[in-house]
């Protein structure tokens, strides 16, 4: 495992996912779905104010429910998530712990694109401006 490995995985763990491992092939790529799921044209499936009390929880509650009706979330509570663009794409499971808050950068932005295992589906959490955006994407 190189370093970028060890702090990626280190970033999702605080987050609360078990890391499985990284899954090397496979479209869409985490850039294709980043250009999917981050670009002017994109529109969300739902939109949550940030500032709401329990803002961060309502975004992940909202990414878990369109997560699984989509087939990106297994019933095993497995999926794949994006570490970087540098990296291809990870595979974790959901934990009880789970804390999508601690992804957030320094900044205090969150971007979180998880995909499913079969590729057909990317579904993602991103911070735009004052409100959480959920967005999915079909990859056919």
């Amino acid at each position: 495992m190189t370093t970028d490995n060890a702090e990626i995985y280190s970033r999702l763990r605080a987050a609360g996912l078990e890391v499985i491992n990284s899954v090397a092939a496979g479209r869409p790529s985490v850039t294709e779905a980043f250009r999917r799921v981050v670009n002017v044209e994109v529109k969300p499936v739902q939109r949550i104010s940030a500032g709401i009390a329990k803002a961060d929880q309502k975004a992940y509650n909202a990414w878990k429910t369109h997560a699984q009706s989509g087939g990106v979330l297994a019933d095993d509570g497995t999926f794949l998530v994006a570490g970087s663009l540098k990296h291809e794409w990870i595979h974790v499971r959901l934990t009880d712990a789970i804390n999508i808050s601690a992804l957030k950068d320094p900044d205090g932005e969150l971007l979180f694109v998880t995909r499913s295992a079969s590729g057909h589906r990317v579904c993602a959490v991103s911070k735009e401006g004052g409100e959480y955006w959920i967005l999915v994407e079909d990859f056919s």
